[in-house]
């Protein structure tokens, strides 16, 4: 009788299937490889970028990938879908559905939970799924083996805790368009219990969570208590839907890096990071942060009053939005020029960038910004003529400030103008810009704007005419060889504000 076996295909449909035995002769003519053989370090690197399906998958192989399946490495990051650890079931109003499996998920913690380092709630819209999981983990952190159903260890390592809330609650075929809802109740319960139970985290993200004020008074105090002195990154983004200080950011004596939206700050939050070790304060604002006129930063004394307690600070500030109304930051140039920006990120696409406010972000940050960047793929008409683009403002940005490190240019300019940059910021040594939207010429506006000596008229006119004599010419100031980038690689290029 041959044997027989059921498979899995593309479409997770089961397929039963049958294959004849090879003979002797053929089993010793076969060559085998040595994939077994592959050394532990690599064999976890590979299996930390399968997910839990894949992983078992690939564990059924041979008696070394089944050791491998189990190492510490494979499970040090465990991320929680709305899928993750389900099984299908019939409901007689929405159809089939997945739910939390107890016991597979219980299976899970008795077996790899002790080597779980970071723990990822994505955006899930099942809320029993992620209640019951929370639960879970948070009920073997207690309990430590102390019965038989438990195993010690699970949640001890967990060094890292990132939680997502879906606030956007609308049709998700309708991008546009935004309705907001706030977590809260047992959910927010949960959350809570989880992070009082995590006692060795090293960092903590909470995105999303559109709290009220009064929930969000409370939300930290179990993380105060036990991370006073061990948390160093620290990311709370629209941790309440309005105006609400969180005072609990300024008792964490070894804070590294804070990443905290602007309805969230106050003077004496700044007054308060002012005395920890705080480096980088990141000011955030996504499409999800409100935009009305009594969000604003705090005032000018407070900022100057924690420069001379922390001089070292670096404040960040960043935009990630899709809306065109998104534009800026609630900065109050002549209220917050005391404020030591080292970077301003702003992605959105939709939305112009005007030269009037380049000059004004030189002009106000002259002395202390390193990074301006510009990122994501325009989706508005691009001007050819010079006095439309943004090639003067640029330049004259990189005059006012002679410390910049980092530029990034998604708008259209020419060759002359890359070539004038790289000559005037005499400290820059990194630039982007999207080789589709770079025009091949030598602008005749310059010579109105600028007083440029015949030699330097000369030289970017030369090595204007072609982008390998532009790249050529960038390479040898840059000390680099350097490139303009292709929309892929604009698109994904990631910027390091840390420097």
């Amino acid at each position: 009788m041959n044997k027989s076996c059921w498979k899995f295909d593309e479409e997770d449909k089961a397929l039963y299937i049958d294959w004849e035995e090879d003979t002797q002769d053929e089993q010793s003519s076969k060559v085998f490889s040595c994939w077994d053989r592959i050394p532990d370090i690599l064999l976890e690197q590979i299996f930390s970028y399968l997910s839990i399906r894949e992983r078992y998958y690939a564990s059924l192989v041979c008696r070394s990938w089944y050791r491998a399946f189990k190492l510490q490495n494979v499970w040090s990051t465990f991320t929680l879908g709305d899928t993750t650890l389900t099984r299908g079931k019939f409901n007689y109003y929405s159809g089939w559905q997945y739910v939390l499996d107890h016991i597979r998920t219980s299976t899970c913690l008795n077996k790899v939970g002790k080597n779980f380092r970071n723990l990822v709630f994505e955006p899930m819209l099942n809320f029993y799924n992620l209640y019951e999981f929370m639960n879970m983990i948070s009920w073997y952190t207690e309990r430590q083996g102390s019965d038989n159903t438990s195993v010690a260890g699970v949640g001890v390592n967990i060094r890292r805790l990132k939680f997502t809330f879906p606030c956007n609650m609308a049709n998700r075929n309708d991008p546009d368009r935004i309705r907001l809802f706030g977590t809260g109740g047992k959910l927010l319960e949960a959350l809570k219990r989880l992070m009082r139970n995590l006692k060795n985290l090293r960092s903590l993200e909470l995105i999303d969570l559109m709290l009220d004020s009064k929930e969000a008074l409370h939300l930290m105090d179990d993380i105060c208590e036990n991370c006073t002195q061990t948390l160093s990154k620290l990311i709370l983004i629209n941790t309440t839907r309005y105006y609400c200080p969180l005072l609990h950011v300024g008792v964490f004596l070894n804070l590294n890096v804070l990443v905290i939206s602007p309805q969230n700050l106050h003077e004496d939050v700044i007054e308060l990071l002012g005395h920890t070790k705080l480096e980088h304060l990141h000011i955030l604002q996504n499409q999800y942060s409100p935009k009305d006129m009594t969000v604003k930063l705090p005032k000018r004394a407070s900022w100057i009053k924690m420069r001379s307690n922390n001089p070292y600070i670096k404040v960040h500030f960043e935009i990630e939005s899709h809306k065109s109304s998104d534009v800026l930051l609630p900065i109050d140039l002549f209220e917050h020029s005391d404020v030591p920006c080292h970077s301003i990120v702003i992605d959105n696409p939709n939305t112009q960038i005007l030269p009037s406010w380049i000059i004004t972000h030189g002009s106000f940050f002259d002395s202390t910004i390193r990074i301006y960047a510009f990122k994501g793929i325009t989706r508005y008409y691009l001007h050819k003529n010079f006095s439309k683009r943004l090639d003067e403002a640029l330049v004259q940005f990189c005059k006012m400030c002679p410390n910049l490190h980092t530029l990034m240019i998604r708008d259209k300019i020419s060759t002359s103008t890359i070539l004038e940059i790289v000559s005037t910021a005499k400290f820059l040594r990194c630039l982007y810009v999207r080789r589709n939207v770079v025009l091949k010429r030598c602008d005749g506006d310059w010579l109105k704007v600028s007083c440029w000596t015949p030699e330097h008229y000369q030289w970017i006119k030369k090595n204007s005419r072609s982008y390998d004599d532009t790249e050529r010419e960038v390479s040898k100031i840059l000390g680099y060889r350097w490139h303009m980038l292709s929309e892929k690689e604009f698109r994904k290029q990631k910027i390091n504000l840390h420097i």
